[in-house]
């Protein structure tokens, strides 16, 4: 009989209200719901502000800026029966500088580690970050990415083989292909069409640039509504308010479009989720920056056959090739505006899309992606036990180890031999000499003197 597998995960974990948690959660149950010869466990992270109901997969819990507690979770960890651990990093997730503080931890389990990358960053604005990054590789069995993207950036700039880095694409659920009607009529919504950007709300979402294209869309299609649906980042919020919320209900008012544009102001949870994306017939991803290397809103949106307009972020330039969306460049007005015109005055074209789309994300429901990493966990786990995880520490030793200090030993030495005794830091000459390390340290030129004590 197999030896049950066992599976630590570490990361935040719902109900928290964060995209990694609700990462974690699906993950894990796909892994395990069905599947009795694996466990699964979590140490979630967590914000002592929050106050969170955990579910009983959760079995210890790191509080983010605590330092003791990441030294806590290693023991845990060691202690504990789980064969392998599945890590969820992101910077900005773990306290310290560039979250340097899962290191800690990392440094002192003995299980292998398999580590999903939810950011690689080809060019990081601080040192901080290449130096976790280089760490994160290091300390991990197996690399998890998402896209083919990030195995180049990898490759190339951190010089990791490519037999370390798996891709295995974000999870979804599966849902069937089908019309937007049905969900328009559950949900209470209106618009034809029903345009949706949906995630948590923060200044890099480029909303901005889709409502100011809308109002040339809304003069040819004025039953035309544009759903922006999440609340606010909660980091975000609690630093910076809802001042980017404000600023886009500023545009909309001077754009005079308020019958046109909905905010739903609300963390939705899955099932809810899914039914929005379900009823809306385009989805819109304008975010800002290209180093984006995965999107979950965007992969449900692929997955669940949704006609799409972007901008060409990595993910969603790789994503997006083969007519499974339109790409349009960052902050481009009059490009959202042909696009989406485009799209609801070509509905057989947009119907190709969207069945392009579909067909492509049955690669990425929820449990070919379990079952995927059930065998990058089998693999990690096989080649730890053959090549033991001591080759990390002794990557590491070099930069470990203080340097060399012989300003003692130069206290102890005359041109004779090394005095036994010293009274503090004052050589102790009344104990003469000591014989056996006299030898050790033998002159290189016993004409000269000469001890090479530098």
């Amino acid at each position: 009989m197999n030896k049950q597998l066992r599976v630590l995960f570490i990361g935040t974990y719902v109900p928290k209200e964060c995209g990694i948690a609700t990462f974690t959660y699906d993950l894990l149950h796909s892994v395990s719901v069905g599947n009795h010869d694996i466990h699964c466990e979590v140490i979630a992270l967590i914000d002592p502000s929050e106050n969170c109901n955990y579910p009983e997969e959760v079995v210890f819990q790191i509080e983010r800026n605590k330092l003791e507690d990441y030294y806590r979770a290693a023991d845990f960890i060691n202690r504990s029966d789980a064969d392998v651990i599945c890590l969820q990093h992101e910077f900005g997730l773990f306290g310290g500088d560039a979250g340097d503080y899962i290191f800690t931890l990392l440094s002192g389990i003995s299980k292998p580690v398999i580590t999903t990358m939810h950011t690689v960053i080809l060019e990081p604005e601080f040192d901080e970050y290449r130096v976790s990054t280089e760490k994160l590789v290091r300390y991990s069995d197996k690399l998890v990415v998402m896209s083919q993207t990030a195995v180049n950036i990898l490759k190339n700039s951190y010089a990791v083989s490519k037999d370390k880095i798996q891709v295995i694409f974000h999870g979804m659920p599966d849902y069937p292909f089908s019309n937007c009607d049905k969900y328009k009529k559950m949900l209470n919504l209106k618009g034809s069409p029903l345009i949706l950007t949906f995630g948590l709300l923060s200044q890099n979402k480029g909303i901005e640039s889709m409502l100011k294209a809308l109002p040339d869309v809304i003069n040819q299609h004025p039953d035309l509504v544009y759903l922006i649906l999440g609340a606010t980042h909660p980091m975000i919020k609690k630093k910076y308010g809802e001042t980017y919320r404000q600023y886009l209900k500023n545009i909309v008012s001077e754009l005079e479009i308020e019958n046109n544009v909905v905010f739903h102001d609300k963390f939705v949870e899955k099932e809810e989720l899914c039914n929005y994306i379900l009823a809306s017939d385009i989805y819109v991803s304008p975010y800002l920056s290209r180093e984006q290397i995965v999107s979950g809103t965007l992969t449900y949106a692929i997955g669940m056959g949704k006609a799409i307009v972007s901008t060409p972020y990595w993910y969603a330039e790789e994503m997006l090739s083969d007519n499974l969306g339109l790409l349009v460049d960052f902050g481009d007005t009059e490009g959202f505006k042909k696009s989406l015109l485009y799209l609801i005055e070509n509905p057989e074209q947009c119907n190709i899309m969207r069945q392009n789309a579909y067909d492509f994300g049955r690669k990425m429901i929820w449990e070919n992606i379990g079952n995927e990493y059930t065998t990058v966990f089998h693999e990690a786990l096989n080649n730890y036990t053959t090549y033991p995880k001591i080759r990390n520490i002794v990557n590491f030793l070099p930069n470990m180890l203080p340097g060399v200090k012989v300003d003692q030993l130069k206290l102890l030495n005359d041109n004779l031999a090394i005095i036994q005794h010293t009274s503090l830091d004052v050589s102790a000459l009344h104990h003469e000499y000591n014989t056996d390390d006299g030898v050790r340290r033998l002159p290189s030129d016993p004409k000269k003197g000469d001890f090479n004590l530098k």
